[in-house]
């Protein structure tokens, strides 16, 4: 008789690590107000830790002190940024809708020609869509729409509340959890059976390693990438340089959005303001220099060889996680896919060594 097949461990660890992504995501997508702050909380973490304990070792310093330290820095930090940048956003972004409509008429004029032909040529394709007003319709409504949201945070009551509560319970889980964080592995080890606690013990210093260079790397990049694109954008002389470069910069969270978005957007104000080829090739330059030394310096140097995901995985990601739960989705796209091939690899690994692939 053939011996039943045994499901393989691996493939058992991957189907728990799909469904706590999955619980992860609806508790943040329907329960924002309960686990939006743990979630804020657990990045701070990750971002803080190795600086609290490389100060824990050097000073002597009491953990509970250097953590607290730690986290009225971050508040303070988080209250400045609310009062003196918000309001200059906000203002840029209301004088950015107001007047994008008309950079984007004269930019339309512009190239009425193309238009034209294009509606000419391929009318069956596009179905006689005019084009540009599309395109203005689509980032003058953008632009509009995230200034109302900056504006009903600040000017609804609930939404204030909400904000408050996230600034009061972030920043105090961030402090306990930081503080007691070896405390919280033991308890958590100690919890897993004995004869499985090695491997997965080995398999959480994997994920950690992987969660640690994303969240770490990645918020260092995009704001080197915020930074690198306004100074560009505003030495070459372009509108709202600041407002789009902070954008596409903080947009690039998710890979690539915020430059493409940015990059656009560059175009079309360049392109009325400048009435200039050279001009608009600087634009192009910008963005190229930037763009291109984050793949070939910053990422590989900060965020490292971790998370090391082929471009198309990265994209079906960001598509996939995008349209199955919307922001959120996006949020988690990344570090999740990256963390999945490490069950993955392990599954492949278990299946090459089961005697189902070696008859």
């Amino acid at each position: 008789m053939n011996k039943a097949l045994k499901v393989p461990t691996a493939l058992y660890a991957l189907l728990v690590y799909i469904l706590i992504i999955l619980f992860s995501i609806l508790s943040l997508k329907f329960f924002p107000m309960l686990f939006a702050p743990l979630f804020f909380s657990i990045i701070v973490v990750y971002l803080f830790n190795p600086l609290a304990n490389i100060i824990e070792k050097k000073s002597g310093l009491p953990r509970g002190l250097i953590c607290g330290t730690l986290m009225l820095i971050l508040v303070v930090f988080v209250i400045f940024v609310v009062v003196k940048l918000f309001p200059y956003l906000i203002d840029q972004m209301e004088n950015a809708a107001q007047k994008f409509p008309d950079i984007l008429k004269k930019f339309a004029k512009s190239m009425k020609v193309v238009n034209d032909y294009i509606t000419r040529n391929f009318s069956d394709l596009i179905g006689g869509i005019d084009i540009m007003g599309k395109i203005e319709g689509l980032i003058s409504d953008s632009l509009m729409n995230f200034s109302r949201v900056l504006l009903s945070s600040f000017s609804s009551i609930y939404d204030f509340l909400v904000i408050l509560v996230y600034l009061i319970l972030t920043p105090i889980f961030s402090f306990y959890f930081l503080k007691d964080i070896k405390k919280l592995e033991k308890t958590f080890c100690d919890l897993i059976p004995v004869k499985f606690r090695k491997r997965v013990k080995k398999k959480f210093k994997r994920i950690d390693k992987i969660l640690s260079s994303f969240i770490r790397g990645q918020a260092i990049v995009v704001l080197i990438l915020a930074f690198l694109y306004s100074l560009g954008l505003s030495v070459i002389g372009l509108p709202f340089a600041i407002l789009i470069g902070i954008f596409a910069g903080l947009g690039d969270i998710v890979p690539y959005f915020g430059t493409i978005v940015g990059f656009i957007v560059s175009l079309i104000v360049g392109f009325v303001h400048f009435h200039s080829l050279n001009s608009l090739f600087l634009i192009l330059l910008v963005f190229v220099i930037v763009k291109g030394s984050e793949n070939w310096f910053f990422y590989p140097k900060i965020v490292g060889k971790n998370v090391d995901m082929h471009f198309v995985w990265v994209i079906f990601s960001i598509i996939l996680f995008g349209k199955l739960f919307g922001f959120w989705g996006l949020v988690f796209a990344i570090p999740s896919s990256a963390v999945f091939k490490v069950f993955f690899n392990d599954l492949m690994k278990s299946y090459k060594n089961s005697e189902l692939y070696r008859e």
